[in-house]
């Protein structure tokens, strides 16, 4: 009953309208378990502009989105990802206690339902060695709204020297010109630094070399304000929904 009280529910705030995207973190995981469909789907309804997950592979090489190396913190089971096969992490819950019996999402089943939806996706990738992989699963599907995100920059660059159309971004800390200069080499077109380190004049400066600047570890409704005004293009945050509900207040106070 919860669950279906929260869809109705927060796709009455169906509301767009400023020029900062927001995307919901790991799903709308404020009020769903993270990475689970739930989750997806509710930041869909709820009118955020984008969705961020985590990507993973499993014992015998399906690619699936959790954001820790293990299940432990997130379903009712121990142990790691690698270490189990798909179908040994489908008899976990990765629910709580108003969303039972949520089954961990395969990257197919995700791009499957939201690849072609009118909502930006970001996906990032967690560990090296199975690039290839990644790229042929991506293939089967429509790319236009999808980045692959990462910290890791040799990972990004091996994927950008398979492939020279898939959309990439780079999660840092901080702006400095070898940055921008390591971005251009591969042809990023995303940078994703953390909230706290950007200034208005590193945001201008990435905005001059052509990429969309987002910001990530966004702590409270004064940060994000504070991101609006100096011009960030995207954030992630726990609730899409929260961040549209407070924008629009802004934009009525204005």
């Amino acid at each position: 009953m919860k669950t279906a009280q929260s869809f109705f529910l927060f796709s009455s705030y169906y509301i767009i309208g400023d020029k900062m995207k927001v995307y919901s973190h790991r799903g709308e995981s404020k009020y769903a378990p993270e990475n689970t469909m739930s989750a997806y789907y509710l930041a869909y309804l709820v009118g955020s502009d984008g969705i961020e997950t985590d990507l993973r592979k499993t014992k015998d090489d399906v690619l699936v989105l959790i954001h820790d190396k293990s299940v432990d913190r997130t379903s009712n089971y121990s142990g790691k990802v690698a270490d189990y096969t798909f179908d040994e992490l489908l008899n976990m819950d990765f629910g709580d206690e108003y969303y039972k019996g949520e089954k961990i999402v395969r990257l197919t089943e995700f791009l499957k339902n939201f690849s072609e939806r009118n909502v930006n996706i970001y996906i990032e990738l967690k560990e090296t060695g199975y690039e290839k992989l990644i790229v042929d699963t991506l293939k089967q599907y429509s790319l236009k709204n999808v980045v692959l995100i990462s910290f890791k920059y040799n990972l990004l660059k091996k994927i950008r020297e398979m492939d020279n159309s898939i959309k990439l971004g780079w999660l840092i800390y901080d702006v400095s010109d070898s940055i921008i200069k390591d971005c251009k080499n591969i042809k990023l077109n995303h940078v994703l630094c953390t909230a706290i380190c950007l200034s208005k004049d590193e945001v201008t400066k990435l905005k001059n070399n052509n990429f969309i600047v987002s910001a990530w570890g966004v702590l409270g409704k004064s940060e994000i304000k504070r991101l609006k005004n100096i011009g960030v293009d995207r954030i992630i945050y726990d609730s899409g929904y929260d961040v549209k509900k407070f924008l629009k207040k802004e934009r009525k106070n204005v």
